[in-house]
């Protein structure tokens, strides 16, 4: 029993304290000048926005204990969601590196070589990576400290926090060294783990606030109007909200009547969160375990392809077609026609572009039909309002459009970029193709790879259309339509307006940036700055008492005013402009009209941001090359 117990110790001390690529990346790490300037600048944020929070809420010398401590609440609210969202950036970063750059630095397969196990290579990878993150998390505790010291702040409020922000951590990480291994590739390999987290977290976000996923026994907090969702144990900012007491929990004896474990998960979401997290995360590296040496194995003979390739015959070796007496056996191919353009042709036939693959495609047109179906289905049954149908078909448009728009992004920055990871760019080079011609090439991939996801949208809100045409509720008197008829117009001008912008700004990121990871983050700052600043203009507006004629021009700026105004837009100019009648007819002319001409800004904007890549490649690639 001794030998036993003696025996299991050594493998879990090899397993984690002293696995070796633990040992190596944390003391090399550790002593990094990147690694230090992450650790500063996250303390920074934290301790500025502490700061910031407490000099702004500070009422005073003579300001009463419990304005200090309602001030001191508000403060650890702010810094809370801003450590949970750094986390949930951070995070995969530091993971799906552990893996990547292994490969990218041709080292990978010296570490399958070795006598690690396929637990110690996993656990090893991805808990050096969650060490960095842990540190940073146990670094901000004496600022949420300094909190207490205020009151409305207590030890245990800031032991979930931390716990929230450490599952987050653990599951984010799990999922990008999972996609890491499985996918074994270069860091462009991740983006279905970012495209993945994204739709999750703004999925689940906007499904939390409708009222059918909100339980009767969820009660609002006092002086507040939003209660807890059904939702709130499976994903992280809502089982924040909870332990920061904005949508409060129900008392277990209110919910004990759904039985386990619906009864935990609603009375306890916050624990919840972190219990399904855990699991989740050993159920993922139980799976990777089996893939870690898969990639070093892709060649060789299988069960399966000994089953079902025992009657191929190669073509290399003809005679052994005789040996079959069938040469209809022999394994051939069909020419391909190459395209004028040889880089167009690479993008679009051989699904260069990295946009998710057909399957991604396919799979978000198949599930985007479907629930506008069902959308379709429930309000032509009376179960939901025409308000609820909106509002659900505006949500899910959104969703379907931020997905479109983040795969056009990673794909175009990733287009250049894999080009120089892979060492396949001078071979492009090489070639008598013009800037020109390379840059019109990588654009056409980026069509092929983004125009079936403007699609989903587009087909979405068409049917409502077709709902309203066959019910009679597009024209007459009685005519009151989820969707206008116009939509069908200025929709598809918008949606290619904002994708094109959106592939530009990646195919420049791409050529301006050595590494794929810079080229997308720099991608997506850019596109996330210019519409979130934008949509300033229409929502300030709109709160305003200005002319609804004069919002109705500037709504479709950005997508969220844009399909707001599509879909409601007799709310839509704010809420001091209800319109109907006459007035709602001449704001929906007008803002198809501006539709037109935000579409026309955005268009001559690419074709600024081409000219000016094409004239500027051979230097930037010259540079980089040098």
């Amino acid at each position: 029993m001794n030998a036993a117990l003696h025996d299991l110790g050594r493998w879990f001390w090899r397993l984690v304290p002293a696995n070796p690529i633990l040992v190596r990346v944390v003391q090399a790490g550790g002593r990094r000048e990147r690694h230090l300037w992450i650790r500063v600048g996250y303390l920074f944020i934290l301790g500025a926005a502490t700061f910031i929070g407490v000099i702004i809420t500070h009422t005073g010398n003579n300001a009463s204990l419990a304005e200090l401590a309602k001030s001191a609440t508000g403060v650890f609210k702010w810094v809370s969601l801003i450590q949970l969202a750094m986390v949930c950036v951070l995070a995969p970063v530091f993971a799906a590196a552990a893996i990547t750059q292994e490969k990218d630095s041709q080292t990978y397969n010296i570490l399958l070589s070795t006598p690690l196990s396929n637990a110690q290579i996993v656990l090893g990878s991805l808990l050096s990576r969650l060490y960095f993150v842990i540190v940073l998390l146990l670094a901000g505790i004496p600022l949420f400290c300094i909190l207490m010291v205020y009151g409305g702040v207590t030890g245990d409020k800031i032991a979930q926090t931390i716990a929230l922000s450490a599952a987050t951590a653990l599951l984010t990480g799990t999922l990008a060294i999972s996609i890491s291994v499985i996918k074994i590739g270069t860091g462009r390999t991740i983006f279905s783990f970012y495209l993945a987290i994204a739709l999750f977290l703004v999925a689940i976000y906007a499904l939390s606030i409708q009222g059918a996923f909100i339980p009767a026994e969820s009660i609002p907090a006092p002086g507040q109007s939003a209660r807890m969702s059904w939702l709130a144990a499976f994903h992280p900012f809502l089982a924040l909200s909870v332990v920061l007491g904005e949508t409060p929990a129900p008392d277990f004896g209110s919910v004990s009547h759904y039985g386990l474990p619906v009864a935990q998960i609603l009375a306890y979401p916050q624990f919840s969160f972190i219990a399904i997290t855990f699991l989740l995360s050993a159920l993922l590296i139980a799976t990777c375990l089996f893939f870690v040496r898969r990639g070093a194995k892709e060649g060789e003979p299988t069960f399966f392809s000994r089953v079902f390739r025992r009657n191929r015959v190669d073509p290399a070796n003809p005679n052994a077609a005789a040996a079959l007496g069938d040469e209809s056996q022999i394994i051939t191919k069909k020419p391909r026609t190459v395209l004028k353009n040889p880089i167009a042709w690479r993008e679009s036939v051989t699904s260069a572009a990295a946009g998710g693959g057909i399957l991604t495609r396919l799979l978000m047109l198949f599930i985007g039909l479907i629930l506008g179906l069902l959308l379709v289905v429930v309000y032509s049954n009376g179960t939901i309002t025409l308000i609820d149908a909106r509002g659900w078909l505006f949500t899910l448009v959104i969703i379907e459009v931020g997905i479109s728009l983040f795969i056009a992004t990673t794909t175009a920055a990733t287009s250049m970029t894999r080009e120089k990871e892979s060492n396949t760019l001078e071979l492009v080079l090489g070639t008598p193709l013009t800037s020109s011609q390379i840059i019109s090439g990588k654009i056409r991939g980026l069509v092929y790879a983004a125009g079936p996801l403007l699609v989903v949208p587009y087909a979405t809100a068409g049917l409502f259309v077709i709902r309203d045409l066959v019910a009679g509720k597009q024209f007459g008197a009685s005519a009151n339509p989820v969707v206008h008829l116009e939509v069908l117009l200025t929709m598809p001008i918008l949606l290619i307006a904002f994708t094109m912008f959106a592939c530009m700004i990646g195919l420049r990121s791409s050529i301006q940036q050595k590494k794929t990871i810079t080229a997308v983050f720099s991608a997506m700052a850019v596109v996330m700055a210019v519409f979130g600043i934008t949509s300033i203009c229409p929502f300030s507006i709109s709160n305003t008492s200005a002319d609804p004629m004069f919002v109705a021009a500037f709504m479709p700026i950005t997508p969220v005013t844009a399909f707001n105004m599509m879909f409601d837009p007799e709310n839509a100019t704010g809420p001091n402009n209800v319109l109907s009648g006459d007035l709602l007819a001449t704001c929906r002319l007008i803002s198809a009209a501006a539709a037109a001409a935000v579409a026309g800004v955005y268009v001559l904007i690419g074709w600024s941001l081409h000219s000016n890549m094409v004239r500027s490649f051979d230097m930037t690639i010259r540079k980089q090359s040098a």
